[in-house]
């Protein structure tokens, strides 16, 4: 994949306005709390990497659990081309009538986006990237998306009704670079796909979380149904639907098991750079493949129109702290990732079967119970031990 290496340098830097440094969430929480975490980094497709990860939480008055609303603006550039600005909002108590109200705007230029076809028979020939050059896995993609989720819980309930929408435009360049052949230019020898991708989606939430970062107890399931019709203007159309169950079962008072199963259909002629999407109800993901879903798996290694997720994971909240008046704790977990694809539709009978598995290992440092600053290291048959450098929890 013309990958060299990867050196990863976190500084972490906090701001507080209002309460002390670290401090616990609480319902007693007053002020704003601004925490952030700068990046460097280098990979030989997109060379020298630098950018900023910011969180802002603001309490009001108090009263709020876990906060009274959020903003996380994220600032991404490498010198190789990548580019990527995004802005998340999420506010849980800003609205009346308990109405929860989330929203992102993201702007992103990826030279080079990993593609290795489609489908779990989906090969991958390292040899390919030296005959055929470095790029031969990849495309040039950029995008350019508004969403926004209203969500509001059912009196007497713990579950929630989720209405949102959003437009996304998204152009491709099959040739990225100087790349002469890549295996999407071999696909789509004539027309590179692009083009609008425009949705309404709605759905039902189910949360019993104890807290929703880091949770030691309950549940948090959702299904979701995401309508891409021609008359918003998108170029094709499509139905997505997504099954997540994430439970949390507490091992005594540190350990905590959490398990996710997620399951995902697209039903019509969703383009193939929408294949990739992992729908949620707070935060889109990509995979299968990555940081969000397979950790030690390459990033989008599979995309299919069927896809079937399970992640278990132990975690041990090892150690807690005070430094310069702020609470911090210590979080190390153990995980196996598994999952797999459908080219078309997904076949229920065929969930355990030819799946990809990776494992391997990580550890939470936070400050307070909101900002987590997370290293996990993965590993499988391909590839080693890719580091993953972020921040909170995949679930």
């Amino acid at each position: 994949m013309g990958r060299i290496g990867l050196i990863a340098a976190p500084i972490i830097f906090t701001v507080f306005l209002g309460v002390p440094l670290g401090a616990q969430q609480s319902p007693d929480q007053t002020g704003a709390q601004i925490t952030g975490l700068p990046a460097i980094n280098y990979d030989s497709d997109e060379g020298f990497g630098y950018g900023v990860l910011l969180e802002a939480y603001f309490y009001g008055e108090g009263g709020y659990s876990p906060y009274q609303f959020t903003i996380q603006p994220t600032l991404k550039f490498t010198t190789k081309g990548r580019r990527e600005l995004t802005v998340f909002f999420d506010a849980p108590h800003l609205l009346s009538n308990g109405w929860r109200v989330d929203g992102f705007l993201r702007s992103e230029r990826l030279i080079a986006s990993p593609y290795y076809g489609i489908g779990n028979n989906s090969t991958y020939d390292q040899t390919l990237e030296e005959t055929e050059g470095q790029y031969y896995y990849r495309f040039g993609r950029s995008r350019t998306k508004v969403a926004m989720n209203l969500q509001r819980p059912i009196e007497g309930s713990s579950v929630r009704i989720l209405f949102g929408g959003g437009v996304a435009r998204t152009s491709v360049d099959p040739l990225p670079e100087s790349a002469t052949s890549t295996l999407l230019s071999k696909e789509f020898p004539e027309n590179a796909p692009g083009g609008w991708s425009n949705y309404l989606r709605a759905g039902a939430v189910w949360d019993t979380r104890d807290r929703e970062t880091g949770p030691h107890r309950g549940t948090w399931s959702e299904f979701l149904a995401q309508v891409v019709p021609t008359f918003l203007g998108s170029k094709s159309q499509y139905l997505r639907w997504t099954l997540a169950d994430r439970r949390y079962f507490p091992l005594g008072e540190r350990l905590t098991f959490a398990n996710r199963f997620l399951l995902q259909n697209i039903e019509g002629s969703a383009p193939f750079y929408d294949l990739s999407i992992v729908q949620t109800s707070f935060k889109q993901e990509e995979g299968l493949g990555g940081a969000k879903t397979l950790r030690g798996i390459p990033k989008n290694r599979y995309i299919g129109k069927g896809m079937f997720l399970w992640n278990a994971e132990l975690r041990w909240r090892a150690h807690d702290f005070t430094m310069a008046g702020g609470a911090f704790h210590i979080v190390l977990s153990g995980f196996i990732d598994n999952g797999r694809v459908w080219k078309d539709d997904l076949q229920i009978g065929e969930l355990l079967s030819d799946l990809t598995t990776a494992y391997g290992g990580g550890v939470r440092l936070g400050l307070g119970e909101n900002f987590v600053v997370a290293v996990d290291v993965g590993h499988s048959d391909e590839a080693a031990a890719p580091i993953y450098i972020g921040l909170g929890y995949l679930y």
